[in-house]
């Protein structure tokens, strides 16, 4: 069976959804980019084989961080980059959750919104931080934005990875020994508080005010990851996951689009949803993110202005030395495949073709 790709299903539909529908040129970007991606638009590289110097022609991919086909490579980079700054306590997962009332001002204000959660919950955990009973401190925290539910619908959310320990002022490593870092029922009284300063600080005007303050938040707290390895996974999962993974599209035909879902209410069982090929493509493009707008931050002692040297202060107190990998920096090297003609020798980068537009001479 062909394997599907966004691409078909805007190829198909994307005409009759700019008849009913219009879009801002983020997300005629994104759509535009899609489109492109691993085709002769974008240019194409030659690789050869080291044995039978048979040569492969693949063609360029789009990069474009809404393109469910290029996150893959992008996710092996980061986490790449990210075995270095952990460390070797448990980490806690907790995930901050915002009421769908307030979907509505994500239409016309994204970014003050999204803004506004990633410092509402960095407020409430540094609060609960300062006012530990036995010890207080800083804590660090890499927070990744979601925008989406199993269905594409909005559902907004930010995943929360934090080490188990605390800062000192006096610059003192406290390792957090329970199972769990603050009571959640508490957390969301306070984010709750928090998120909506927040955005009365940014001026929006908050719906359903009434019962945003009577309905309880939702924060939940998922099991401890104790080994670095789950923690990188993790960090692989939430942090570089697309709005759709391409492998959940099922079939693309004249009723819309059929695609595969996790239903969460109904114990985790999979089961399939069909929409029509505009209201998947408003769905999708419903998530495209403002151009700059940066949906993983780290925070506390692992931002980026003082995680070398508080990493480096945690570790001397914890005796650990880091890895041999992590002490120079290496040059990557130019990824290779294994050749698909002899299935034995491997697939080096030979040269990159850019593409001429027809008309064009060369020289």
């Amino acid at each position: 069976m062909m394997s599907l790709h966004l691409s078909d299903v805007l190829t198909r539909f994307l005409p009759d959804y700019q008849q009913h529908y219009a879009m801002n040129w983020q997300q005629q970007a994104a759509c535009k980019h899609i489109l492109q991606c691993r085709t002769l638009a974008l240019g194409q590289q030659l690789w050869q084989c080291d044995n039978c110097q048979q040569q492969q022609v693949v063609y360029c991919s789009c990069r474009d961080r809404h393109c469910p086909r290029c996150q893959g490579q992008r996710t092996r980079d980061w986490i790449e980059a990210q075995a270095a700054n952990l460390l070797q306590v448990k980490y806690f997962h907790l995930v901050f959750t915002l009421p769908h009332e307030l979907n509505v001002i994500s239409q016309y204000a994204p970014e003050k919104l999204y803004k506004s959660l990633f410092s509402a919950v960095w407020q409430t955990l540094s609060k609960f931080a300062l006012q530990h009973r036995k010890s207080t401190g800083e804590l660090g925290m890499t927070a990744v934005l979601h925008t989406w539910g199993q269905t594409l619908t909005q559902h907004i959310h930010l995943h929360c990875l934090i080490p188990g320990g605390m800062l000192s002022k006096a610059e003192r490593w406290q390792v957090i020994d329970k199972g769990y870092l603050f009571p959640v029922k508490a957390l969301s009284t306070v984010f709750r508080a928090k998120m909506l300063q927040q955005l009365r600080d940014e001026k929006l005007s908050i719906p359903d005010k009434d019962a945003l303050l009577t309905t309880p938040w939702t924060v939940f707290s998922k099991a401890c990851l104790c080994k670095p390895q789950t923690v990188l996974r993790y960090l692989g999962r939430y942090t570089r996951k697309g709005v759709l993974h391409e492998s959940r599209l099922q079939r693309i035909s004249a009723e819309g689009v059929s695609f595969s879902y996790r239903d969460y209410r109904d114990d985790n069982k999979r089961k399939a949803m069909t929409l029509s090929g505009p209201e998947f493509i408003r769905r999708y493009l419903s998530h495209v993110l403002p151009k700059g707008f940066m949906r993983i931050r780290h925070y506390g002692l692992l931002a980026n202005r003082c995680r070398k040297r508080k990493l480096t202060i945690i570790r001397q107190q914890e005796a650990q030395r880091k890895p041999k990998d992590e002490a120079t920096a290496t040059e990557r090297e130019t990824p290779c495949w294994r050749c698909s003609h002899c299935q034995v020798g491997s697939l080096h980068l030979a040269s990159v073709i850019a593409h001429r537009p027809e008309g064009n001479p060369d020289g």
